[in-house]
């Protein structure tokens, strides 16, 4: 088995997702506002869990811990405040979280909108766990294709999106805006032609006899 599984994200994957969007988008501004995704109900977050890998955090003096899954609304006012206790409530522990992907359903498509791997975890196949990720919530869902953008410079990425059947469909000229890089449009042919399932069975396939099969919590 990969020690590694992928789950819908939760309220509390919302600061490490958020850190490992400035590690590997630092020029990104604004920031996502992922409460604000949370409630949206065309996205669609995936987060890749290290299995027995935990984080150690302070929780919030007075707050409740965040259980909400997608689509499940926060308290109102954003949190439920506690009676005052004498001690500080001990530290919680959480999942480590290695990479995160982000998906809007809208109009037939599956848009993958944000896709990134911790630094030191990249070159272990998590990047293409995701993409499998992808691609398989669209299916699930009901999508037609896959689409998204890449800047026309980042060609490691391209050559996996090419690999899972992305093909290019146009170029958005000057669309990242920290150095106006064009950006190029990429979309799968249908996903339930028989020539792109079979092509996806088989790379999915190829893929866990190489690293092992993963957890996969999202299909419902």
């Amino acid at each position: 088995m990969l020690p590694y599984s992928l789950r819908p994200m939760d309220w509390d994957d919302l600061d490490q997702v958020g850190a490992m969007e400035r590690e590997a988008f630092p020029t990104l501004w604004p920031p996502t506002n992922y409460r604000r995704e949370m409630r949206n109900r065309t996205a669609e977050y995936l987060v890749c869990v290290r299995d027995g890998e935990y984080l150690t955090v302070k929780r919030n003096q007075g707050a409740l811990r965040r259980l909400f899954r997608r689509n499940k609304p926060e308290p109102p006012g954003g949190r439920v405040v506690l009676c005052r206790r004498n001690k500080p409530e001990p530290p919680e522990r959480r999942r480590f979280l290695a990479g995160f992907l982000g998906v809007w359903h809208m109009a037939g498509e599956a848009h993958i909108v944000s896709i990134a791997v911790r630094e030191d975890y990249r070159r272990r196949g998590l990047g293409e766990l995701l993409v499998i990720g992808a691609i398989e919530m669209g299916m699930a869902r009901g999508a037609q294709v896959v689409t998204l953008e890449a800047r026309v410079s980042n060609e490691p990425a391209i050559a996996l999106y090419a690999k899972y059947g992305f093909h290019e469909a146009g170029i958005r000229r000057r669309y990242y805006a920290d150095n106006h890089e064009d950006a190029v449009i990429m979309t799968t042919d249908a996903l339930d032609s028989p020539e792109y399932r079979a092509l996806f069975d088989r790379l999915r396939h190829a893929f866990d006899e190489r690293y092992g099969e993963a957890v996969r919590e999202y299909i419902q």
